[in-house]
């Protein structure tokens, strides 16, 4: 009965009919560096509120490469028991070794996840029909919807919109997340790629890359402000262009700040800032600095009287 569920779920996202907003949700950690529960359950709770439509768990701005294989585990399926049918839980599991990548899918997909977000490889850089095999193997052993994940400015390299496709052709890839920032790529993703949705991985070129296709963003800024990024792409989608544009411009300087420093080391800056989890991630990264951490305090009340204002 819960495998009928999840198919049925997946077959939704795959139909074209409106954009989906996932939030990329950060790891929130206590003085020890250990996972902060009562923090994250906050962080769940806030964003099933909002009504956005999905969760990524343990990918970049989950701080990933810092977690353990239990921890990834354990905050899938938390966020399973705290969210139920109302998120579409989507889980980080790619890395540079495929064999390690293909056992973290089945771990994640067992957690409870609804699909998996899977990274070109880090580091190693391999040729189109090296990540094509690479991909195969986690596909075909996972039987799961995939997300390609598209971010050449943490993986170092940069794939073109023919060598998306040619990935996307294999079974179980229903997307890609494409963080380029690179508006042209990613039109011409939108056209070789008609039948996969086509998220955006970049905020400040989220509501641009509607008009061009795409279907959705795996967001940054969803962590602290889920409910106005819902309400703009609810307003484009109406029609209502201007509207759209006035709150992505009143988001824009706050969404600039968050990436002032390497992510999510502002966002969790700016969620302390709003009492949502603490100023902490693991290393190798650092908080950021004081000038910084006051540039996003002043952002963050601005920008909460300007929304007030639009609301009103």
């Amino acid at each position: 009965m819960q495998r009928r569920k999840k198919e049925s779920k997946m077959r939704k996202l795959t139909v074209k009919k409106k954009s989906q907003i996932f939030t990329a949700l950060v790891t929130p950690f206590c003085e020890d560096k250990s996972i902060d529960w009562k923090a994250f359950q906050g962080l769940v709770e806030g964003q099933v509120e909002a009504a956005v439509d999905g969760l990524v768990l343990c990918g970049t701005t989950g701080e990933a490469p810092a977690l353990t294989v239990s921890e990834k585990i354990s905050l899938i399926k938390r966020a399973k028991a705290l969210a139920g049918d109302d998120l579409h839980i989507m889980a980080g599991s790619g890395s540079s070794n495929t064999e390690q990548s293909v056992e973290l899918s089945k771990l994640c997909l067992d957690a409870g996840a609804d699909s998996l977000l899977v990274v070109t490889p880090p580091y190693n850089k391999p040729s189109l029909s090296g990540l094509v095999a690479h991909f195969e193997a986690i596909a075909t052993a996972a039987k799961a919807p995939m997300c390609l994940y598209h971010v050449p400015g943490r993986t170092a390299q940069r794939l073109t919109a023919s060598e998306m496709k040619e990935i996307c052709q294999i079974d179980n890839f229903f997307s890609v997340k494409e963080a380029s920032a690179d508006l042209s790529l990613f039109s011409k993703v939108v056209q070789v790629c008609p039948d996969k949705k086509v998220f955006s991985g970049d905020d400040p070129t989220y509501l641009p890359s509607l008009s061009v296709g795409g279907l959705g963003c795996i967001s940054v800024l969803t962590n602290i402000f889920p409910k106005p990024f819902v309400a703009m792409t609810k307003a484009f989608e109406q029609g209502e262009v201007a509207r759209a544009t006035e709150i992505h411009n009143t988001l824009y300087p706050f969404i600039q700040a968050l990436f002032s420093e390497t992510n999510p080391c502002p966002l969790k800056a700016a969620l302390n800032i709003a009492g949502l989890c603490k100023n902490l991630v693991r290393l190798p990264l650092d908080v950021v600095l004081p000038s910084n951490y006051n540039l996003l305090e002043k952002l963050f009340r601005e920008t909460n009287k300007r929304l007030e204002e639009l609301a009103s």
